[in-house]
């Protein structure tokens, strides 16, 4: 079954066809982008990422989601989790969050992100890992008011094979199981 989380502001859910133009709004934004892969994306690239979070939703359930202004049914953004599969991290998941810039610094992301650490648990994962751009000091901060703590720089393509080949900061958090 396919997540839904609605939060006071937000609702976090599986992406539909009809939200490719708010993504390549943002994906395409060099702004939105800096701290993703440093560069907008192409239409093929917006392509792969629809096509593999789908994937992730029938193989796992979850994947990097729209993150939907409730009051504006309007996508502002990415978040959500996914596997770390064919990585240096397998069998690790990955919590992911990017807010469209006209929204930021209105706490959306940890409200957005938040809601996918209880999954995480209910689903019985040990930890959660976030891949960070070492500059993206909002993004650290989100991932420190979740609990998670920094466990070690790597090369952004140990994540996830499509990433650029450039420094990334690996946050993590045990889950407590119980």
């Amino acid at each position: 079954m396919a997540f839904f989380f609605p939060t006071p502001r937000l609702t976090v859910r599986p992406w539909r066809e009809r939200d490719r133009p708010d993504l390549e709004r943002m994906a395409t934004d060099l702004d939105m982008m800096r701290f993703v892969t440093g560069r907008a994306w192409p239409a093929d690239q917006i392509d792969e990422f629809m096509a593999r979070q789908q994937r992730h939703i029938r193989n796992h359930g979850v994947c990097f989601g729209a993150v939907e202004l409730a009051e504006r049914m309007q996508v502002v953004g990415v978040a959500g989790m996914q596997p770390l599969e064919g990585t240096d991290f397998e069998g690790d998941f990955e919590l992911g969050w990017w807010i469209w810039k006209d929204f930021w610094g209105q706490g959306l992301a940890l409200e957005a992100i938040t809601p996918f650490v209880t999954h995480a648990r209910n689903m019985g994962l040990e930890r959660v890992v976030a891949v960070i751009d070492p500059p993206n000091s909002a993004s650290i901060r989100v991932a420190e008011k979740l609990g998670m703590h920094f466990e070690r720089t790597v090369s952004a393509r140990e994540t996830v094979a499509t990433r650029e080949d450039k420094p990334a900061c690996i946050y993590a958090m045990e889950l407590a199981r119980g």
